[in-house]
């Protein structure tokens, strides 16, 4: 069972959705968001005021099914499960805020909350695990990126890939490093 598949949290989250229109983020893109506030270097204060473009505030009932999904999002990755994506892992299907291109839109929202956190450790690094993300949300006009997203077998092997991608990004902020072996001698 997915670790976000809660009807009354995810009913909250739809009703608000509906309400706020077109200024609030897909289920979707919210599961996106969701996955980077649970497996980046720490939750960004106002994280879940993305989900709502205007200005009016997050109802707090609304607030408090976001956290409690994130939570569920975080418990899932430590414990060393894998996460569930909301949406089929085609980089290619076109399926308006329900798509893989708009799972990676959110997330990578949550990467653009606290992105000097992200890149601190190893910027190169960095760059390299949050490519396949910014590539299929097609969040860069690169000429590099364009040509890269041509060759569709690698896409989708980097779109198959998300999950555990997901549990090395995880791993890279919140795991204990291993000792030095040099620290031994």
């Amino acid at each position: 069972m997915d670790s976000l598949d809660n009807p009354a949290l995810r009913k909250q989250i739809d009703d608000f959705i509906r309400e706020a229109g077109e200024d609030a983020l897909t289920w979707v893109e919210i599961h996106g968001l969701l996955c980077a506030a649970a497996v980046g270097p720490q939750l960004p204060d106002q994280w879940q005021q993305v989900c709502h473009a205007g200005d009016a505030p997050i109802p707090p009932a609304v607030a408090a099914a976001l956290a409690s999904l994130r939570d569920r999002v975080a418990a899932t990755r430590g414990a060393g499960e894998r996460i569930q994506l909301p949406c089929r892992l085609d980089p290619y299907a076109d399926d308006e805020g329900n798509d893989l291109a708009s799972w990676c839109a959110g997330f990578m929202a949550g990467v653009f909350m606290q992105e000097e956190a992200w890149y601190e450790i190893d910027e190169e690094q960095m760059a390299n695990l949050l490519l396949p993300f910014v590539l299929i949300a097609g969040l860069d006009e690169d000429p590099d990126l364009d040509a890269l997203w041509q060759d569709s077998k690698l896409v989708r092997q980097m779109a198959l890939g998300l999950p555990e991608l997901l549990e090395e990004l995880f791993l890279h902020f919140h795991a204990p490093e291993a000792p030095d072996e040099r620290d031994d001698a």
